[in-house]
């Protein structure tokens, strides 16, 4: 015991007898007041004298981290196909789980084989043995598929990756063009776009404003296999989605 800690329990203890003093008065108290003055007395001298309490460790909250999310210092490239397939391991046997567009940025974490990981591994919500993001192709929750333990990575074709990002093909858009400059595909499908937003604008189905919020047409994902896209006239309501076929022109809801 070191000399402060000594000298906190003598104050104790005559904090103790103060006490007593107030509530019956005897020597040395014989007033109440003085008593009560004692007490005060010791109780600000073991304030100024007690041990200071150390540094406490606060538990940080765990963080939802995005595990997929690209960490410092990776490559960055750009896909130079309309198209690119986000497959559940680095072959073509594996599972289609989406696509990347044209131009599109990726950062890849490593190559295995002509092939890029593009995310961090994540769920594969596996249901029934099988991946419910699996769009097409194999979905079977076991590791020749990529999937391992519940989790997966994404991968893509190194091929059809540049260090340089393609030319836009919307440079130097003007008018109409500058409105859907944005779609996806709109190299492919320039005139479409621009015919079907110009008709929409002129019959007032549309605004302009429409497209600038919206940047253009967007593939649909409920047609994959045909150049189905969709743009919202009026609010990003179902209510006032409209749909454009970009091989025949066809504008539906």
């Amino acid at each position: 015991m070191d000399e402060n800690s000594a000298i906190v329990v003598i104050l104790v203890l005559a904090s103790v007898v103060s006490l007593a003093g107030v509530i019956y008065p005897f020597k040395p108290f014989k007033r109440r007041w003085a008593a009560l003055v004692s007490f005060f007395a010791c109780f600000i001298l073991i304030g100024a004298l007690g041990p200071s309490p150390g540094p406490t460790e606060t538990a940080l909250p765990e963080v939802n981290e995005r595990r997929w999310a690209a960490p410092e210092g990776n490559e960055r490239l750009w896909v130079t196909s309309e198209r690119l397939n986000r497959r559940t391991c680095p072959s073509e046997s594996c599972g289609v789980v989406g696509q990347l567009f044209f131009r599109e940025e990726v950062t890849v974490h490593e190559e295995r084989d002509r092939w890029a990981r593009i995310t961090q591994p994540y769920d594969a919500s596996c249901v029934g043995g099988r991946s419910e993001y699996v769009d097409t192709g194999n979905a079977a929750c076991d590791p020749a598929n990529g999937i391992t333990d519940g989790q997966f990575a994404e991968w893509a074709s190194v091929e059809y990756l540049s260090k340089t990002r393609p030319p836009d093909p919307a440079a130097g858009a003007s008018g109409i063009e500058e409105l859907v400059a944005g779609s996806d595909d709109f190299a492919r499908y320039r005139t479409a776009f621009v015919e079907a937003t110009q008709s929409l604008i002129s019959q007032r189905h549309c605004t302009e404003r429409d497209f600038r919020d919206m940047g253009g047409w967007v593939k649909s994902s409920s047609h994959r296999s045909q150049p189905i896209y969709f743009t919202y006239c009026g609010g990003a309501t179902v209510a006032n989605r409209l749909y454009l076929n970009a091989d025949t022109g066809e504008i539906f809801k």
